[in-house]
C-alpha cells in the first residue's frame, strides 16, 4: 500500500479556474489553507485519520514533518485492518471504532516477527495509535459524544516492548576524508566537511545563510588575551547561529553550534569562487542567500543532500575506502565524537557533554547520553591512538589541507 499524506500550514491556493466557481458556489479566488489528508492507495480521503491530523496541524500540536510520519503510520495500520475478515465491508477507515487491544497486538507482532521492524519503529507506530485513540476517537471533543462507543484499546498504556538501544554508528574522521575525496566538486568537499564540524542536520543546511557565515567568522575578529600574558589570541572555534528543524507551530528553534574556523574560511573561499557569486546574485541580501548552492544554483533540499552522501559513499564503497555507507545523521553522530575527543572543549567530559546537547540542539542532556554508549577512552584509541593530542580544530585544519580544491573560471558546478 502507498500511503499518501499532505499536510500545509498557511498554503495559498488559487481557487479561479475551480468547478466550484463555475457551479455557482462563489468559494472565492484565493484562499489559504491549513489542514491534513491522508489517502489510501485507491487515493481515497481516510476521514477519520485525516480529520486527527489536521487538528494536530491547525492547533500546532503537530509540525508538518510530525503530521507526515502519524498520517503513514495510521494508514499502515488502516491496511492491515482492511485485510482482516473481521472487517470487511467497512467503510474506508471506520474500523478503527471497532478494533479492540488483541487485533492491535496481533499487529505488532506482525510487524516484529514478519516485516523485521526494528523495536523503535515499531513503538513510534505503537504511540501514534494510542494517541488516535485517546485524544481523538475516545475522546468527546465540543460536547459531542466520542465517536468511538468502546473503550480505548490502551488500557494499560502502549501495547509494544520497549525499544531496545541501539548503538550510535558514527562516521570517523578517516571516513569523512575518503567521502570528500570521492568528489571532485570542491563545493560538495565542502559541504561534507560544514555538516560534520557543524553537526547540522540535513533539513537544517538550506536555513544556513551567507549572513550567519559572515557573522560567525567576524567573531575571529574579537581579541582573547590569556591569564599572565599580553598577547591577543585568535579563537579557533566560531559560534555559527543555525534556524533549526521548524516545530509544531511552523516556527524554526534557533540554537548556536561551534564550528571550526578552518571550516568557516574553507566556504568562504567557496563564495569567492565565480559559480557562487554568479548564482548569488538572484537573492535579495546576504540573509537570504544560502551558504551553500546546488549545481543549478538553488537552495540545496533535505533529498538531495541524502542523494549526494549515497553518490560519494558508493564511490567510497567500490574502491574499498570505506566499510558501510554514510547517511547525512551519521556525520552529525561524528560531530558529537568530535567535541567528546576534543581536549580543549571544557575541563571535563560533562562540560563536553553539554557542548554536545546545545550545539546538536537536544531539549535534554539525556538524548546526548547515547554517546556514552562507547566510553570515550576506547572510542579514542578506535578512532586514533593520538586522537587525545589533537583537537576538534585542529583535525578540520588537516582536513582542509589534505582535500581543498582550487576554483577555476572554468567551474560550472
Amino acid at each position: 500500500m502507498a500511503v499518501k499524506v499532505v499536510a500545509v500550514r498557511s498554503q495559498v491556493l488559487d481557487l479561479q479556474e475551480s468547478a466550484l466557481n463555475e457551479a455557482g458556489f462563489k468559494v472565492g479566488e484565493v484562499v489559504k489553507v491549513t489542514g491534513a489528508g491522508v489517502f489510501d492507495d485507491e487515493e481515497r480521503l481516510l476521514p477519520l485519520i485525516s480529520w486527527y491530523i489536521s487538528h494536530g496541524v491547525r492547533n500546532a500540536t503537530l509540525s508538518l514533518d510530525s503530521a507526515e510520519t502519524y498520517g503513514k503510520n495510521l494508514g499502515y495500520c488502516h491496511e492491515y485492518l482492511n485485510g482482516r475478515r473481521e472487517f470487511q465491508g467497512l467503510v474506508r477507515d471506520e474500523a478503527f471504532l471497532d478494533v479492540g487491544t488483541y487485533v492491535l497486538e496481533e499487529y505488532f507482532a506482525q510487524l516484529r516477527n514478519e516485516d523485521e521492524l526494528s523495536s523503535k519503529t515499531i513503538r513510534n507506530r505503537d504511540a501514534a495509535l494510542q494517541s488516535f485513540f485517546e485524544k481523538h476517537l475516545c475522546r468527546s471533543i465540543d460536547d459531542s459524544p466520542p465517536l468511538r462507543t468502546a473503550s480505548s484499546p490502551y488500557p494499560y498504556g502502549l501495547l509494544s516492548p520497549s525499544p531496545k538501544r541501539s548503538l550510535v554508528v558514527a562516521c570517523a574522521l578517516e571516513d569523512l576524508k575518503q567521502l570528500i575525496l570521492s568528489t571532485r566538486s570542491e563545493r560538495e568537499r565542502c559541504l561534507l566537511q560544514f555538516i560534520f564540524d557543524t553537526g547540522v542536520r540535513r533539513s537544517e543546511v538550506p536555513r544556513v545563510t551567507l549572513a550567519a557565515i559572515d557573522a560567525a567568522l567576524s567573531f575571529q575578529n574579537a581579541q582573547f588575551v590569556s591569564r599572565g600574558g599580553n598577547d591577543a589570541i585568535q579563537a579557533d572555534y566560531c559560534p555559527l547561529l543555525i534556524h533549526g528543524s521548524k516545530g509544531r507551530g511552523g516556527e524554526s528553534k534557533e540554537r548556536y553550534t561551534i564550528v571550526s574556523r578552518a571550516t568557516l574560511q574553507r566556504v568562504k573561499k567557496y563564495h569567492a569562487s565565480p559559480l557562487y557569486k554568479m548564482y548569488s546574485r538572484q537573492f535579495q541580501s546576504p540573509e537570504t542567500t544560502p551558504a551553500f548552492l546546488n549545481a543549478n544554483g538553488g537552495a540545496y533540499k533535505p533529498n538531495s543532500i541524502s542523494k549526494l552522501l549515497e553518490r560519494v559513499s558508493n564511490r567510497a564503497l567500490a574502491k574499498l575506502k570505506i566499510k558501510k555507507a554514510i547517511s547525512p545523521h551519521k556525520l552529525r553522530h561524528g560531530n558529537a565524537y568530535a567535541i567528546l575527543r576534543s581536549p580543549d572543549l571544557g575541563n571535563d567530559y560533562l562540560d563536553r557533554m553539554v557542548i554536545v546537547q546545545k550545539s546538536l540542539g537536544h531539549n535534554h542532556l539525556s538524548t546526548s547520553e547515547m554517546y556514552t554508549q562507547i566510553p570515550q577512552d576506547i572510542y579514542q584509541q578506535l578512532c586514533r591512538p593520538d586522537a587525545s593530542t589533537k583537537t576538534k580544530a585542529g583535525e578540520m585544519e588537516e582536513l582542509v589541507q589534505q582535500t581543498r580544491l582550487k576554483f577555476s573560471l572554468g567551474d560550472t558546478k
